[in-house]
């Protein structure tokens, strides 16, 4: 036809494609790395043709990736096998499926601020990357890294890559928890005390609530050790580590190996009284310790010397000047006969 203008129609081709060539080209899967999605053109860019909608099913099925192609309004329109497995159901049963219906509600607006920004053309590489979390049919929560590509036409699609991250976290989780324990006693170690003390130094700032620190030292350990050998000696910080855990209120603060025979624990939202409570409970636990297991006389026994400060009405400048109040608190305790608890004031 003259005076009107035809639109195109874009095939699946793996060479640049020229206007006068309107011939659909045969899919060959061999042309494309299956272990790599992002190396296919889905944008047109680049001289690069858009996937005609019925070689999609076939090209997504030849990728390595969990691969699934959704509609504007959300539905499943093709879903490879591997995506279909990641979410526990069957292609067929896919089919047609909102999408969005299995992201974690927390990530669903995250997703929807993607597909305007494809709308948009704003979807750049940069931008096309998402960590969140989807409900499989067993009700298991994966967490994922998605990618989407938004492919514009008359009734646009995207194309979502799932990569199952679960692995990833869980050997993350861990990395993080040995980079913040203490191998020996399995308390928090000083660099995570070091941290949490300013995180909950600024909350309870925040909420103009009492923070407080207790130093906990053990008394005479330097003569355990020469008297029992340090294997001996391990044992019993570890024995004394779990005692003060015991002792801390359960999510109410944190207890740490704070260097040698010495303990601390910061005590958020806990003021002077609540702080030596704490204090009594410890050296409580701590007394009833035996070391008849370990293969030790039955009148063996270890106590512990405390020291605490309280932030509460803005006294301190800084969670390191009162960790230093508490730390002096504790010498004092140590030079009033040990086994016995200070505090600052």
């Amino acid at each position: 036809m003259t005076g009107s203008t035809q639109p195109k129609r874009l095939y699946l081709t793996s060479a640049p494609v020229s206007e006068a060539n309107t011939s659909s080209a045969e899919l060959n899967p061999s042309l494309y790395n299956r272990n790599d999605i992002s190396r296919i053109d889905f944008s047109g860019a680049g001289g690069y043709a858009v996937p005609h909608l019925e070689s999609l099913p076939a090209l997504i099925e030849y990728l390595s990736e969990a691969v699934l192609v959704v509609n504007s309004s959300g539905k499943i329109v093709c879903i490879n096998n591997k995506a279909a497995q990641f979410l526990g159901h069957t292609q067929g049963a896919l089919r047609g499926h909102c999408w969005p219906d299995f992201l974690v509600k927390r990530y669903q607006l995250s997703y929807k601020n993607m597909v305007d920004m494809g709308r948009r053309g704003l979807l750049s590489q940069q931008h096309n990357l998402a960590e969140m979390a989807i409900i499989c049919a067993n009700g298991y929560v994966k967490d994922i890294e998605l990618s989407m590509t938004y492919l514009p036409s008359d009734d646009p699609l995207l194309v979502i890559v799932m990569r199952d991250l679960t692995s990833h976290k869980a050997e993350c989780y861990k990395l993080h928890m040995l980079a913040c324990t203490d191998p020996l006693t399995a308390l928090a170690n000083r660099r995570h005390f070091d941290e949490m003390l300013q995180k909950y130094w600024d909350e309870c700032s925040k909420t103009q609530s009492p923070v407080s620190v207790l130093i906990v030292d053990v008394d005479y350990f330097k003569q355990f050790n020469d008297q029992y050998g340090h294997i001996q000696g391990d044992e019993c910080l570890r024995r004394i580590a779990a005692a003060i855990s015991l002792a801390v209120p359960r999510g109410q603060g944190l207890a740490a190996r704070y260097g040698g025979e010495e303990f601390a624990l910061i005590l958020p939202y806990h003021d002077e009284a609540m702080a030596k409570a704490v204090a009594l409970r410890v050296q409580h636990y701590v007394r009833q310790l035996s070391f008849c297991e370990q293969g030790l006389p039955e009148d063996v026994s270890v106590s512990v010397s405390q020291g605490f400060a309280s932030e509460i009405n803005g006294q301190f400048r800084t969670p390191f000047a009162m960790l230093c109040a508490a730390d002096t608190a504790l010498y004092r305790a140590k030079a009033e006969g040990r086994d016995c608890i200070s505090t600052c004031c």
